[in-house]
């Protein structure tokens, strides 16, 4: 007779994800820029918080830039952090609303880069692009059939004792055993 279980588990019963393209104007440099040498964003961090419904992300990078002045006999580097704020809906949910049960794990599935650095008017604007994915883990329900007991049979010609023989056992292994219990496929 088959029954069905209901097993309580944790699971992903939700995922978001936010593509983030922010423009940064870096503070006032040493002397004029010239020419911009690289750009790199370092320290990424960041939190989620449960906002309602949705995931709310808030963090911080800092953006360094490396520069030419002087008519490009000196260089600098130029450095700010960036904090930034946004929200998250989450799609593919298993249920409607959050619960305060719930665990919000994020990442970012994109690092922080540059997409563009250009000099306007003597300042430095740098283009940012990164991505961020959250999982909101909770309590769901699994229901698994269950098909009834397993019957094992018991072939009293194999027993084995500790005290047994070595040469006894390897003679009561039969080398053709998976071929003997499987039928293969047509």
């Amino acid at each position: 007779m088959n029954e069905i279980r209901e097993i309580l588990t944790k699971a992903v019963i939700g995922k978001g994800n936010r593509n983030f393209e922010l423009t940064v104007m870096m503070p006032e440099t040493t002397g004029l820029v010239q020419r911009v040498l690289g750009a790199v964003m370092t320290y990424h961090q960041m939190n989620a918080a449960r906002a309602g419904d949705l995931i709310e992300i808030s963090g911080s990078y800092e953006v360094h830039v490396w520069y030419t002045y002087d008519d490009g006999k000196q260089t600098d580097i130029v450095r700010t952090t960036v904090d930034y704020k946004d929200r998250i809906e989450l799609r593919n949910a298993l249920r409607a609303h959050l619960l305060d049960s719930d665990e919000i794990m994020v990442e970012e599935s994109v690092a922080p880069y540059a997409t563009d650095v250009r000099i306007e008017s003597g300042i430095i604007h740098v283009d940012v692009a990164f991505e961020v994915m959250a999982e909101v883990i909770g309590e769901t329900k699994m229901r698994v059939a269950i098909l009834g007991p397993v019957v094992e049979t018991f072939n009293p010609e194999i027993s084995f004792d500790p005290d047994d023989d070595l040469a006894e056992i390897d003679a009561a292994i039969t080398p053709d055993f998976l071929e003997a219990t499987i039928a293969p496929f047509d």
